[in-house]
């Protein structure tokens, strides 16, 4: 499942990156991969007992025209802040175009996982299995699991 997401997150951040300019073209491929690590270290920073209904609030809420500071709430923009220290600190892109591609890379890939968890047609796709993959636990009968499976009616 961790490959499913970072593929999702990789293809999200691609589509992004190819659309902004001021990235050479030398870096582009190290912009995704930088925040697609980036964007899966705070996912599992979130993926915790205490920080669970923060994340799942977050995957609720996703829809495609939002940016990360216009109601995707204070998770969002702690992802975004690390996406960008990240690209600025690593790749060594602008602070504005790290920004640009953090406000449209993160709200992006949350719609993008919630359409995914919405849809059913990747039955393996489940809330419970994302925050299972983020945190290394799978199954059901742990507090994390059961905790997404009670605020989602059993779905997860």
């Amino acid at each position: 499942m961790l490959e499913k997401i970072m593929g999702l997150i990789k293809s999200q951040t691609m589509d992004t990156v190819d659309n902004i300019p001021g990235i050479p073209e030398d870096k582009k491929m190290e912009t995704v991969e930088t925040t697609a690590d980036s964007l899966m270290d705070s996912l599992k920073q979130y993926a915790t007992p205490d920080n669970i209904s923060k994340l799942t609030s977050l995957l609720g809420q996703g829809s495609g025209n939002a940016s990360a500071s216009s109601g995707l709430g204070s998770v969002a923009s702690s992802m975004q802040s690390n996406v960008i220290s990240s690209l600025t600190s690593k790749v060594g892109l602008d602070s504005s175009v790290a920004t640009k591609i953090a406000s449209s890379v993160i709200p992006a890939v949350m719609a993008l996982f919630k359409k995914k968890v919405d849809d059913g047609n990747d039955p393996g796709f489940n809330l419970g299995s994302i925050v299972g993959s983020l945190t290394g636990k799978s199954g059901s009968g742990n507090g994390v699991m059961d905790m997404v499976d009670s605020l989602f009616g059993n779905k997860g």
